[in-house]
């Protein structure tokens, strides 16, 4: 079956435990109205850069966890001209039935004046561009990030240099209620 078929069937399913563990169960738990003021640097997304190995799991609707799966998401290099800066990147799910081509692609520039990270992904499996903006809490990374009229908040945490976690809760009735940990993921190195 197709990821999408896999996922849905995993929503239907009895129960399926959690497995990407989280410290607690707050999820990415910050105002999305932050990022009217949350700042960055053009350096704070150089922890991405590189080929990393993860794990997935979501929620549906209805909280219960979806079946995990494991990918590799590539994060190219910086391209920089002396005042912007752009990343690209490529995450996919490890499924042998689509193209490596398949997955989320990511364009993430740093913007010097408003000093955020602003992107666009876009989902092959979709076609439709997922806007959002990126800054910095402490030694965190948050974002927030448009998918149709669901709108996902993500924290980047636990970050080293060789492994990080995220976790993204998802609203649909544009903020009055959250799924925390829609999705969680946590991702190790496997080459810079």
């Amino acid at each position: 079956p197709t990821l999408a078929a896999a996922a849905l069937a995993a929503q239907t399913s009895t129960s399926v435990p959690r497995i990407v563990a989280m410290p607690d169960t707050m999820g990415a738990n910050f105002s999305v109205s932050d990022s009217l003021t949350g700042t960055s640097t053009a350096t704070d997304y150089d922890f991405l850069v590189g080929t990393w190995s993860f794990t997935f799991q979501g929620r549906g609707n209805d909280g219960r966890f979806t079946q995990p799966f494991n990918g590799h998401w590539v994060v190219n290099s910086k391209k920089t001209d002396g005042h912007g800066v752009l990343i690209e990147d490529h995450w996919r799910p490890d499924d042998p039935t689509e193209t490596w081509d398949a997955g989320t692609w990511t364009y993430r520039a740093w913007n010097p004046t408003r000093k955020v990270w602003e992107m666009e992904g876009i989902n092959t499996n979709r076609g439709a561009w997922q806007p959002g903006t990126m800054w910095s809490d402490g030694n965190d990374r948050v974002l927030i990030e448009w998918y149709g009229t669901m709108l996902v908040r993500y924290r980047y945490f636990a970050i080293d240099k060789d492994s990080f976690r995220w976790r993204a809760d998802a609203t649909m009735d544009r903020g009055r209620t959250w799924i925390r940990d829609y999705w969680t993921m946590e991702a190790h190195r496997i080459a810079r």
